[in-house]
Formats: C-alpha cells, sequence, structure tokens
C-alpha cells in the first residue's frame, strides 16, 4: 500500500475526475479552500498535500524544491490527475514534478503567481518579506485590512497557515535553493500537458515578471487585474476557469 503525507480533501472519492493542489511557503493545504470547493462541486476529487515543514510535517534532510517534490510522489503513484495547481512556491514544486506526469494523458497545469528567477539582491528583500509574518505575527483581522478582497476564511487559513510551520521556514527554503533559477524546468513538460501560468497585477511589482514568462514556449500566460500574490482567495473563480480552459476546451 503506497503512504502519502498528510492532505486536506474536497469531493467525492468515487469520481473520475482528480486535482492535486500544492500550497506555497509559509501556508498550508487550507490556502485552497476556496478553488477546491469549486473544483469538487463540478466533479473533482481535490486532493491538496502539505508540504514538508509545513502544517506540523517534519522538514526532509534538506529545503531544496526537489526534495518538497520528491516528498508527493506517492501521489502521483497511487493516482493520475486531470488538474495540477501549484501557488508560489508550491508552483516550484510542481515544475519538479512535470517529468513524473503522464506522457500521453492530458494534464492540465496551472502555476500561480510562481517567482522562477530571483536574484541574490532580490532574495535579501525576500527575506525580510517572508520572516516578517513570523515575526509581527499578523492577526486576520490584519490580513483583512491589508487584503480587501480576502474574507476573513482566507485571512485565517492565512494565520494558521503560518503559525502552524516551522519559524525558520521561509529563511531555510530560501537559502535551501540558492540560485534561485526555475525556468530550465518548463522543458520537462509532457507534450500532453497544457501549460497557464497566472500573474498579479504588474502595478504590484510582483516577483513574477510577464516578460519572463513572455520567454518560455507553449506556456499560456495570464496577467489577472486587481490580483496581488494571493490570486487564489481573490480571484478563485479566474483559477477554476483557466484549469478547466486546458482540458474542456
Amino acid at each position: 500500500m503506497t503512504t502519502v503525507p498528510s492532505a486536506s480533501q474536497w469531493g467525492s472519492p468515487t469520481t473520475s475526475r482528480r486535482a492535486l493542489l500544492i500550497h506555497g511557503l509559509n501556508s498550508s493545504s487550507h490556502t485552497f479552500h476556496r478553488v477546491a470547493s469549486t473544483l469538487a462541486a463540478k466533479g473533482y476529487l481535490v486532493v491538496a498535500p502539505n508540504l514538508l515543514g509545513h502544517a506540523l510535517r517534519k522538514p526532509g534532510v534538506d529545503f531544496q524544491v526537489q526534495t518538497l517534490a520528491d516528498d508527493l510522489l506517492p501521489y502521483l503513484q497511487a493516482a493520475e490527475y486531470d488538474i495540477v495547481i501549484g501557488h508560489s512556491m508550491g508552483g516550484l514544486v510542481v515544475l519538479s514534478l512535470l517529468k513524473y506526469l503522464p506522457k500521453t494523458k492530458p494534464t492540465s497545469v496551472v502555476l500561480i503567481d510562481t517567482a522562477l528567477e530571483i536574484t541574490a539582491e532580490q532574495m535579501v528583500d525576500w527575506r525580510v518579506k517572508f520572516s516578517g509574518d513570523v515575526r509581527t505575527n499578523p492577526t486576520a483581522e490584519d490580513y483583512m485590512a491589508l487584503n480587501p478582497l480576502w474574507t476573513r476564511g482566507d485571512a485565517i487559513w492565512k494565520v494558521l497557515g503560518t503559525q502552524i510551520g516551522r519559524s525558520t521556514n521561509s529563511d531555510d527554503h530560501i537559502d535551501g535553493n540558492v540560485p534561485w533559477s526555475f525556468s530550465h524546468l518548463f522543458a520537462d513538460k509532457p507534450a500532453a500537458a497544457a501549460l497557464t501560468v497566472l500573474i498579479e497585477d504588474p502595478r504590484f511589482n510582483g516577483a513574477l515578471k510577464p516578460e519572463t514568462v513572455a520567454k518560455l514556449k507553449d506556456v499560456r500566460a495570464v496577467i489577472v487585474p486587481n490580483a496581488s500574490h494571493w490570486i487564489q482567495y481573490e480571484f478563485p473563480e479566474v483559477i477554476v476557469e483557466e484549469a478547466l480552459r486546458n482540458i474542456e476546451e
């Protein structure tokens, strides 16, 4: 029997359609609660694993993205997925799993605002940004004040994702993936897979630049107006629409 890491699940186990959702740094499986509920209502069994070092899970032997991906291999060995979605660092985990996806079965792959290339200077800023959540312990009310498109549920899951993870997660994963360069992994995409990258509104000066995605071949890039890095909270319907577009057209 294949043993799989801890996860959240939505939908009926008897359905033939499946979706795999992978969260990002300082987060947990429930970051996808709105996307997952929508997909479940459309007839999908949705599985969202908790990454190593997150949601009370102990870290692996190192903090490399590939190590996080290898930990999730039992999911791909146990089932084939119609949809695979990753947010932020979870998108890098998805990229690291592309080589394990079926070669002929159509798979819809969606990356949500995943930073593909980060310079050493940007990584210094990242450390400050991500560790700030751990040091200052923002409340749900704080997040809602800063993010007017979030629901209270979104804010609560963000707080819990940070608090039940390891306090050094952000520093460890940033330091463990130097240089932060992952664009080359797109070459592992099976021909049968369709890949879409969602990008936050460029006005917010996010880490993923449209020009970076534009250089990639056979990748659909979608800028989401008015969206921050947390597109799954603010515009979950866009994620679902793009995921279904790839396999229902």
